[in-house]
């Protein structure tokens, strides 16, 4: 089973106290990345009452049913969407879409559900869910059921109070504090001016821009030549995902990208299924480099190995600015942080990174090193008030820019010092198995099943911090940059590596790590053919599973038997 991560076992604790206390509508604000399935997840399983869980996408659906099958192994759990109707089981997730109609809310009622999730609650005031939240009595405040909210941002596009449904915030982690805590990837900030202006570009009632006339400004041939000449200048090894005003805009930028070589498509709602999966599937793998989109990927898509984000929707809404850049802020092992290029056009303020986090963010600094000025700044200005002398800076930031190492095969190596490692093991389909090893033998499984890399990143990380290792495995730590050690130097030219001189201790450890990780996959790898015959000539049973480093062992048994 799946650890929980000490802020999601807080949130749950505040939740359980705050429906002590009578608070049976609550609403819970996690960025994106942060973990919001798996803490509602957790939260049916130790509450063990009957739960329905509502959602607007298939996504979002799909995701939930995974996420619980994690953190509850053997959960009897269903769905109702569309023509599948599984309303009896212990966890229902269901679209709200069909949870709505009158006949499927009346077989939903007759369920008993005592704990109701709404997922993106941002959406909660719109008339669907009110229908269904009303409809199965979670606006009584009966006191034997829960009705929990969970979301990134505790408002609505359209400035609808989420007060109409939710009684209180019970829990709530801003951003900014998840990067500080190095739970999400860092972003670094670059504002684009372009030569658009959107003077007379009509405010909507819910406080953003018309779309139709917001796309007409900034569906240009030179603005879309502004932003592929900004990615390649700034982002071109990057991955990277586009928001656009409107589908139109989303292929026509898709194909300025094209037109400058850069592996491109776009994907919009309306596309056929098949296609857009085929889209994203690519894009995961690397056969595209810039993927486009129209107010789809904004909710419910994970792909944590994004590393840009172009932001070519000027938006007013912060709702709405929170959701894409939440797209860039999962973690991905060697993923340092995720570059924002906010395209800025003349006659209107928009939302930025900075108006997201809180603080100035000067171009090219990233929300870690902004936070961490404000906090000195802070600190210094209080310690002036009080007749202090501030003689130093402090670390304010738990870092989590942990060394990881890349092994072939698409796992990835931690090392926690001496002998020992955590490791992702890769096993298709972008899942992962997350464990301990010492001296290349596994010792501690850190999970039950298989996790999602952001997942499985997470559960290893946390392990560091947990085991107390985390400045040792951090890349900006102090050591690194002290000579290497007489041992190191040994090491290296055991591994037949010749250091150059002046080489520092990080960079010895990393190749050291990089030398014991090839190591450990080769010895891992399958037993040859030469092996496999040489067992079986000495009349042993070779297993289809047996590995190089398995097979060498039994010759050394064998020998020892001589």
């Amino acid at each position: 089973m799946l650890t929980l991560r000490e802020y999601q076992e807080e949130a749950i604790k505040a939740i359980i106290e705050a429906w002590g206390r009578g608070i049976t509508r609550q609403l819970v604000c996690l960025p994106t990345g942060a973990g919001k399935t798996v803490l509602f997840a957790a939260l049916a399983r130790k509450l063990n009452h009957r739960t329905l869980v509502i959602a607007h996408r298939e996504e979002l659906i799909t995701q939930a049913g995974d996420k619980f099958r994690l953190v509850w192994p053997g959960v009897d759990i269903g769905v109702c969407m569309a023509e599948r109707n599984e309303v009896d089981r212990q966890v229902v997730v269901a679209s709200v879409q069909t949870a709505y109609r009158e006949r499927r809310l009346a077989q939903l009622k007759e369920q008993g559900f005592r704990l109701l999730v709404v997922d993106e609650a941002h959406h909660a005031t719109a008339d669907s869910y009110v229908a269904v939240i009303e409809g199965l009595g979670f606006m009584d405040d009966a006191p034997d059921r829960l009705l929990v909210g969970v979301t990134a941002t505790g408002k609505r596009g359209d400035k609808a109070p989420l007060g109409q449904v939710f009684q209180e915030i019970t829990f709530e982690r801003s951003l900014a504090a998840m990067v500080r805590a190095g739970y999400l990837a860092d972003l670094r900030g670059l504002r684009v001016a372009t030569t658009t202006s959107l003077i007379g570009v009509r405010i909507r009632g819910g406080g953003d821009f018309a779309e139709d006339e917001l796309a007409a400004a900034c569906n240009t041939a030179e603005r879309n030549r502004i932003i592929v000449e900004s990615y390649l200048e700034h982002a071109a090894e990057r991955k990277a995902l586009a928001f656009t005003v409107d589908v139109q805009h989303a292929k026509d930028l898709a194909a300025a990208f094209r037109g400058a070589d850069v592996p491109a498509a776009a994907v919009w709602g309306d596309m056929p299924r098949e296609e857009r999966h085929e889209v994203l599937a690519a894009f995961a793998a690397g056969d595209l480099r810039v993927v486009t989109n129209c107010n789809l990927l904004t909710e419910g898509f994970d792909e944590p190995s994004i590393q840009a984000l172009l932001m070519a929707r000027p938006t007013k809404s912060d709702v709405l600015y929170t959701q894409m850049v939440g797209r860039g802020t999962r973690p991905w092992p060697g993923k340092e942080d995720c570059l924002v290029l906010d395209f800025t056009d003349g006659g209107a303020e928009v939302c930025s990174l900075a108006t997201l986090v809180g603080v100035s963010v000067r171009p090219r600094q990233s929300v870690r090193e902004a936070l961490a000025e404000a906090e000195v700044r802070k600190r210094e200005r209080e310690a002036v008030r009080a007749g202090e002398i501030v003689v130093a800076a402090f670390d304010i930031l738990q870092q989590s820019r942990f060394r990881w190492t890349e092994i072939p095969g698409g796992h990835f190596r931690l090392a926690l010092g001496g002998r020992r490692a955590v490791f992702l093991k890769h096993l298709g389909d972008n899942t992962y198995r997350v464990g301990v090893v010492e001296d290349g033998q596994v010792v501690e499984y850190l999970s039950d099943t298989a996790l999602s890399l952001g997942y499985a990143q997470g559960v290893a990380e946390d392990y560091a911090r947990r085991v107390g290792v985390a400045r040792l495995v951090d890349k900006k730590a102090q050591w690194r940059a002290a000579p290497a050690t007489e041992k190191q130097l040994a090491a290296l030219t055991r591994f037949g590596i010749r250091p150059r001189a002046g080489i520092t201790r990080g960079e010895a450890s990393d190749l050291l790590d990089e030398a014991i990780a090839r190591a450990e996959a080769l010895r891992n790898r399958p037993a040859t053919a030469k092996q496999i015959a040489a067992l079986r000539r000495m009349g042993m049973t070779v297993p289809t599973s047996l590995t190089m480093r398995e097979a060498q062992k039994l010759f050394n048994l064998a020998r020892s038997y001589r």
